[in-house]
């Protein structure tokens, strides 16, 4: 099976010019999109730390998916003391820091249980192998996407392949292949919630996906 893995060029989200969108693509021998994974990447500084970071995009945005992990899960520009020491990541306080946020990632039935979404992730840590950290918010793509709600004809098509409707996939299932790929489970205290999560939180580093 010969794959090919595509980045498309990042984009500004908003009007923040230190945070990106990206969406990466994988394409068989035929040119054709088997796999997709779609990406954010945020740069924090000690001028501009996580907090902070979080207020201005929620004002731009209104609503989104660094939410939790920017209000939980770091201080400063970095990760948690707790988490750098399990992940085995230094701290700096002096230099801007890089985090990546997984927000989907999806292959086609046929290219299934064929290593093609470790190829993807191997791919994302060695584009960008300065990050300090990749998070995953995972639950059964089928929750999250709906194909008739996408606007372009070329990527609604691509969904429509997926068979969501029939995808049997579980989030035992998920938390496995993440825990096998090198990533770790982010443990949030429910008393810091107004409501359960309907998604787990997995986070790993570019060296534990190249390894």
């Amino acid at each position: 099976m010969s794959l090919q893995v595509e980045f498309n060029k990042p984009e500004i989200k908003s009007v923040l010019d230190w945070q990106l969108i990206q969406e990466i693509n994988v394409l068989n021998e035929d040119n054709i999109i088997v796999a997709k994974a779609e990406i954010e990447l945020i740069t924090l500084n000690k001028h501009r730390d996580a907090l902070k970071s979080y207020a201005l995009i929620e004002e731009q945005e209104g609503s989104t998916d660094w939410e939790l992990p920017l209000n939980l899960y770091f201080k400063g520009q970095n990760l948690s003391p707790e988490l750098c020491e399990k992940l085995s990541v230094k701290s700096d306080i002096k230099k801007a820091k890089t985090h990546l946020l997984l927000e989907a990632i999806s292959v086609l039935p046929a290219y299934r249980n064929q290593g093609v979404t470790k190829l993807l992730l191997s791919e994302i840590a060695k584009e960008y192998p300065k990050v300090q950290s990749i998070t995953a918010l995972t639950m059964p793509l089928k929750l999250f996407i709906d194909a008739e709600q996408c606007e372009e004809e070329a990527v609604k098509a691509y969904y429509q392949q997926l068979e969501l409707e029939t995808d049997k996939t579980t989030s035992e299932q998920l938390a496995e292949f993440f825990h096998h790929n090198g990533f770790i489970e982010y443990e949030v205290d429910e008393a810091l919630l107004h409501e359960p999560l309907t998604f787990s939180f997995y986070i790993t580093t570019p060296e534990k996906l190249t390894c």
